[in-house]
């Protein structure tokens, strides 16, 4: 029998709180150690620190060693970030900023070149300017949506679109795998974590579809900036900050083009539903097409916030929440398509261990075999 060890349970109760749920059937005496009515052994000490992804050492600390927050969160009417957000948002960032390392250094020794578009502008390009050095990069037609099939669809042709220029996306609303541990979309949307060789792009899909499309190419924009960030992005009201202004107005000229948005107008403004209209043609939500008509001159602000306030009552009143889904259908999202394809290739070309693909993706064993068969 393993030799027992004393183990501060302040800091092991702390290191638990934010674990998946099922770490409790995993180490069913998990319990008794918090209580200290029993010890746990080495062995069983040791794996439960890979399970909370904390060193083995911690456990016999006074305290935890603080944990920083180094990717600053904008929020709307805040010119300075802020650093303070919610474990499950903290862990998120981590598991992001995991994959980002190890897919980096793998491109980088496989002989990959950096891509030249992260970093390329600065707030001093005009809007007209980075929304079309994006759109040439993506091949993105000014009425991209027209012909498209809903929000789903569009939501799905903008991965593919952003994806096949080098970017990675996940989109989850829950902290990895775990159901019970839901991403707040009132804290944040999204975040963008940069790199040369891969940068990152998270969406919360907690967030409505058309609210989801607005934020991946929000986030699309930080990337052609450079800027690692969060993005609160509170219902299209003005941001006070100047990169988040660049960010939401390139995001709007990408999904509704001035252009193509006052042809359209013309069609459909004697309509008394000309929003209903003009939603179904450019698959936003009612809040984009808003802001966009406030844009281009069409709203005045007084309109602009009657229209908002009467958007909010109905939201609030609906009570609506995203759909949930099957877990493989869910998977391929959580893990990210693109990325998921460079560990798959890394493992059968050998370069890259079963188990730590394992760790990469979250997905272990036979779940992450029969997911590679379906992907």
């Amino acid at each position: 029998m393993s030799e027992t060890v004393h183990i501060n349970s302040t800091l092991l109760a702390e290191a638990v709180s934010s674990a998946e749920e099922s770490i409790w059937k995993i180490f069913p005496s998990l319990q008794q150690w918090i209580s200290g009515d029993k010890q746990p052994t080495i062995n069983q000490l040791a794996e439960l620190a890979k399970k909370v992804n904390i060193p083995f050492g911690y456990f016999f600390l006074k305290e935890l060693p603080s944990q920083e927050n180094t990717v600053p969160l904008f929020r709307t009417g805040e010119v300075a970030p802020v650093y303070q957000y919610s474990p499950e948002l903290r862990e998120t960032i981590a598991v992001v900023e995991m994959r980002q390392d190890w897919l980096s250094k793998f491109l980088r020794t496989e002989g990959f070149e950096p891509l030249n578009f992260v970093g390329s502008v600065t707030d001093q390009n005009n809007v007209p300017d980075i929304a079309n050095r994006i759109r040439t990069a993506l091949n993105l037609p000014k009425n991209w949506a027209a012909e498209l099939n809903g929000r789903d669809e569009a939501l799905m042709y903008l991965v593919k679109k952003i994806e096949e220029t080098g970017v990675y996306i996940i989109m989850n609303g829950i902290v990895r795998n775990s159901t019970n541990r839901a991403l707040n979309p009132q804290e944040f949307k999204g975040f963008t974590l940069c790199d040369p060789y891969a940068p990152f792009i998270f969406v919360n899909r907690q967030d409505f579809k058309a609210a989801q499309i607005f934020t991946i190419l929000h986030e699309l924009v930080h990337v052609w900036l450079g800027i690692s960030a969060v993005s609160e992005l509170n219902q299209m009201q003005p941001p006070a900050n100047d990169h988040e202004k660049i960010c939401d107005a390139v995001a709007a000229s990408l999904l509704v083009d001035e252009g193509e948005l006052r042809i359209a107008w013309n069609k459909v403004k004697h309509q008394s539903n000309y929003i209903d209209a003009l939603v179904k043609q450019f698959k936003v939500s009612s809040v984009v097409i808003g802001r966009r008509l406030l844009d281009i001159g069409i709203f005045s602000w007084t309109e602009y916030t009657r229209f908002y306030n009467s958007e909010k009552q109905k939201w609030e009143s609906t009570g609506q929440k995203p759909a949930g889904g099957d877990f493989y259908l869910n998977q391929p999202n959580r893990v990210g398509r693109a990325f998921f394809k460079m560990v798959d290739y890394a493992t059968r070309s050998g370069k890259l261990l079963y188990s730590d693909a394992y760790k990469l993706t979250n997905l272990y064993g036979e779940t992450y075999h029969n997911f590679q068969s379906k992907d």
